[in-house]
């Protein structure tokens, strides 16, 4: 049946997935950059009357049929055909995921009418189908932005579940910007009266909301409407779920001993973490079978609906991992990166978890790499990553507090790295100098020449990034790279090769276009 298979917030500013850097680290929209300025946090609602409200309006009938009735007998004849139960419910969430909601429709006005004769009865109704991880078709039809599928499976009774990882539709369509799908389901289950109404501040079991979801994608619409929510309210944003502040050591730091169990989930304070295995040469030039990997350690991010505090050094944002990482990384791994850096002094500002660093340190033979962000725990947790590779001789995690020039290294380097980390224009001057100080400059003593900075970003949607760029452009840098990221710099670089796994965490390198930059220090 199945063929196959950000822009600024609420109030203008803003994010990246979620923590400031994106050296690991995504920035929400909401908040000032990494290490600069107040917070402008949109998430601190006003009692104004909202803008962008979900009406709460049940969906109680099926879109149109997109097909021709001569069609739409053949896929009925085809879904009476199938084997059985499991084999109906297999490919209801296959053409789900696909938005082939015609093979939707008439795979559950077949197997509806099937269930209520068999014996025994299934232990679930069709319409809420699911994969092996408990993904549903509601799931797959949300993620991928299919309204008119959203709107069948509505209107067929699908109730809102969360899957094996505590993500229900909700989170999915929140996380891939698809603003009409958020829209629709929380009006839907608004006024449902079968169902409870949704809760944006839910969290997954990486201690993400769709709330966080949403700020993460950079979509303005989808933050309105999660932010209109009436689960989202000033108490509960500022305060937690119940309303009651979470301690920062209810997240904590282990000693090292939880994240050995590399691809798994861990428990660190009481609280899942998993360890990632990413292989950045794979589906590159230079690949190697059994080539090195760099194993990363991501922890809940502490105070997830409000994870950037009240100022830089209390955002927790960057014990999660961030899409912009990854491809800097793979560029950090390529082997004309290596050559290059070979004996070489880096520097990754907003860090987070310090995945291009660690990139940069395994795959190559830097003289020294130092991973810095400004949050405590996060430093640990980057601390913890260099220990899990084994790379403690070369690199070092450390605090560095942008506005504050005394928290600089004394000595200049070769490399400043950067991913992702301007979400504001009041933050780009303030980046620029920091780079400048850190930089080796272009005089004779540098047989080398001046230093370079390598960024990279989406290719649009970050509020102040036009401005950085061209700052960087302008006196005493040279820009010599301004490129779209190769093709395979966007595919799945876990080691295992899971697809599903792959897009469950970092399903925007499927979706975004990131631009690689260096500037040379003139």
């Amino acid at each position: 049946m199945s063929n196959t298979e950000q822009t600024s917030t609420a109030t203008a500013t803003n994010s990246n997935g979620t923590s400031t850097g994106g050296g690991g680290g995504k920035n929400d929209s909401t908040a000032s950059s990494k290490h600069g300025g107040k917070n402008t946090n949109p998430k601190r609602k006003n009692n104004k009357k909202k803008s962008t409200k979900s009406l709460k309006q049940q969906v109680t009938s099926d879109p149109p049929l997109e097909c021709t009735q001569e069609d739409f007998d053949a896929l009925l004849q085809d879904a009476s055909e199938l084997a059985d139960f499991d084999e109906a419910s297999s490919e209801l969430v296959d053409c789900a995921r696909y938005g082939e909601v015609d093979a939707c429709r008439a795979i559950l006005d077949v197997w509806s009418s099937k269930q209520q004769h068999q014996q025994p009865p299934p232990a679930q109704s069709i319409v809420n189908a699911h994969d092996d991880s408990l993904s549903t078709s509601l799931h797959k039809a949300s993620a991928n932005g299919y309204l008119s599928t959203v709107q069948l499976l509505l209107s067929r009774g699908a109730d809102h579940l969360p899957n094996d990882s505590g993500n229900t539709p909700l989170h999915w369509a929140a996380a891939s910007g698809h603003a009409e799908v958020v829209n629709m389901l929380l009006s839907h289950y608004d006024a449902s009266k079968q169902q409870q109404p949704l809760d944006v501040l839910l969290k997954n079991n990486f201690g993400r909301s769709a709330l966080t979801e949403g700020f993460q994608s950079g979509n303005t619409k989808t933050v309105e409407y999660l932010l209109n929510h009436d689960s989202a309210e000033e108490d509960r944003l500022i305060g937690g779920l119940d309303g009651k502040a979470v301690d920062d050591d209810e997240i904590g730091v282990d000693n090292g001993d939880s994240g050995d169990a590399v691809g798994k989930d861990c428990s660190v304070g009481g609280k899942k973490s998993i360890v990632h295995q990413f292989d950045f040469l794979r589906d590159c030039d230079g690949a190697v079978e059994n080539g090195p990997c760099v194993s990363i350690r991501e922890l809940p991010i502490a105070h997830a609906d409000n994870p950037f505090g009240q100022s830089a050094v209390e955002d927790t944002t960057g014990l999660g991992i961030w899409v912009a990482s990854l491809v800097m990384a793979r560029w950090l791994a390529s082997p004309s990166m290596v050559q290059r850096m070979r004996n070489k002094t880096i520097l990754e500002l907003g860090a987070g978890c310090g995945i291009p660093s660690l990139a940069a340190a395994v795959h190559g033979t830097p003289k020294s790499v130092s991973i810095t962000d400004l949050n405590p725990q996060t430093i640990e947790n980057i601390r913890h990553n260099i220990e899990l590779n084994g790379c403690g001789g070369i690199a070092i995690g450390s605090s560095i507090d942008w506005g504050d020039i005394s928290t600089y290294p004394e000595q200049r380097l070769d490399y400043v790295i950067c991913s992702d980390c301007i979400y504001q224009k009041e933050i780009v001057p303030l980046l620029k100098k920091v780079v400048t100080e850190l930089l080796k400059c272009n005089d004779p003593d540098n047989r080398d020449g001046g230093g370079s900075f390598l960024y990279v970003a989406p290719d649009g949607g970050r509020d102040g990034l036009p401005e950085f760029i061209a700052a960087m452009k302008s006196e005493g840098f040279e820009c010599v790279k301004e490129e779209v990221a190769p093709e395979e710099f966007s595919g799945n670089p876990l080691k295992s090769g899971d697809e599903e796994d792959c897009f469950l965490h970092f399903h925007e390198l499927a979706s975004t276009v990131y631009i690689l930059y260096e500037f040379k220090r003139r």
